[in-house]
């Protein structure tokens, strides 16, 4: 099975250097989300003193396979509304 590493990213990189043994990049994926998941819960509300955080895993030869972010904001996100588009 190969191996991915879940590295944070917050203004520090912090580094995974055991890794994980997962059967395929989904597997990655769901584990990336995951990991991210429980980095906001533990963080909870002074997360929006970090702003982003990301979580990035790499295969055993360093290359990124997956990546997910979170980012906080006091700001909507662009083109978001309520409004219901006309028809």
């Amino acid at each position: 099975m190969p191996r991915y590493f879940f590295h944070t990213q917050n203004g520090d990189c912090i580094r995974d250097e055991q890794g994980e043994e997962l059967k395929s990049v989904d597997a990655a994926r769901e584990e990336a989300v995951a990991v991210l998941g429980e980095i906001l819960r533990y963080r909870g509300a002074s997360f929006w003193t970090t702003g982003a955080f990301s979580v990035i895993v790499t295969d055993a030869d360093g290359q990124t396979v997956v990546s997910v972010t979170a980012a906080a904001s006091d700001d909507a996100p662009e083109g978001w509304s309520l409004m219901e588009s006309a028809k």
